[in-house]
């Protein structure tokens, strides 16, 4: 891996694949789509008080050395751009993580969710591990192909507190937009991981009750990972229900929007994950992960794997990642 000089300008760096070289040979080489990505950029460098005046805001980002072209696909573009056609967006909708709801899982300080193969002993061991018979606890452990109990949940909308986030306005900056997802995408290494749990048709998510309680009724219906995903080797993508989201911010209620939602804003949809694991071997954590380990100093030892998932917003093209830590316990 190497850096292109980005201090002039840099008119195109290209890197053809053994497909796209065997063409070219055989004059049949042609361009029919592109894509493009900004996974160098951190655009926590734009600087608007810079004292040089506002052609230098953004100077630093602009002269951010650019990767080199790559031949692998899955380490070309992880954050790929995306276009639109209505040039009056003025916020676009992201995933954010809702830990705040029953049954929402919550990630670990390094922001993973635990995964537990379903064997019947190694959920539980985790679970006593992180604080035994508290109900909290229990949020950190997934169980492998469980369609109930934790769940990893994710709200899809506009997260800014400069929007009030009412029907109309959800309306107004969402529905009327075309930024309401009904599904998403979700990219699994099918090494290890055979399908997706996501929430079955007639899922609930809103906060209708009486003083603005929730109303959350989510049960899991698995899909398996069966699409080939052509931009990351050895995953596939499988198809999931994303749900209409009708936490509103309700003026005369006691109870804050925001003690359902993690969005400051107009939501859309939201989305229940959950995964099953394969029947994974010895073998399998030696070589992917690690054996034996003692992670959390209570006389077990576990073998763990790292994967990640990818999620993409079917309309919007909002994105996340979703990192777990699949776990196994010795016996």
């Amino acid at each position: 891996m190497a850096f292109l000089d980005n201090s002039g300008d840099i008119i195109l760096d290209a890197v053809l694949t053994e497909t796209g070289r065997r063409k070219l040979a055989r004059g049949r080489f042609a361009i029919k789509f592109f894509a493009l990505g900004d996974d160098e950029i951190d655009y926590g460098l734009y600087n608007k008080n810079h004292a040089s005046g506002s052609a230098y805001y953004d100077l630093e980002i602009l002269q951010t050395p650019i990767l080199e072209a790559f031949t692998e696909t899955n380490a070309g573009i992880n954050y790929g751009l995306l276009s639109h056609g209505n040039t009056q967006l003025l916020y676009m909708p992201v995933f954010k993580a809702n830990e705040k709801v029953p049954d929402a899982a919550k990630q670990n300080a390094n922001g993973l969710y635990y995964l537990a193969i379903a064997d019947g002993v190694t959920a539980d061991a985790v679970t006593a591990a992180l604080g035994g018979t508290d109900a909290c606890a229990e949020k950190y452990v997934l169980q492998s192909g469980a369609n109930t109990g934790p769940k990893i949940m994710f709200e899809i909308g506009l997260d800014t507190p400069e929007i009030a986030a009412t029907p109309q306005n959800a309306n107004n900056y969402l529905n009327a937009n075309n930024l309401v997802d009904g599904s998403v995408s979700v990219s699994v290494d099918t090494r290890f991981l055979a399908s997706v749990l996501g929430a079955q048709r007639g899922s609930i998510f809103n906060n209708a009750g009486g003083q603005g309680q929730e109303q959350i009724q989510i049960q899991l219906a698995r899909t398996p990972a069966s699409r080939k995903d052509q931009n990351l080797k050895n995953h596939n993508v499988a198809q999931v229900r994303a749900i209409r989201n009708q936490v509103f911010f309700r003026q005369n209620d006691n109870r804050a929007d925001t003690a359902t939602s993690a969005l400051a804003g107009p939501r859309a949809s939201a989305v229940a994950l959950n995964f099953d694991v394969k029947n994974l071997t010895g073998e399998d954590f030696n070589r992917y992960g690690a054996t034996s380990q003692d992670l959390y100093g209570d006389g077990n030892t576990y073998d763990y794997i790292d994967t990640t998932a990818y999620v993409t917003a079917d309309q919007s093209g909002a994105t996340t990642q979703v990192h777990l830590r699949i776990l196994k316990k010795n016996t």
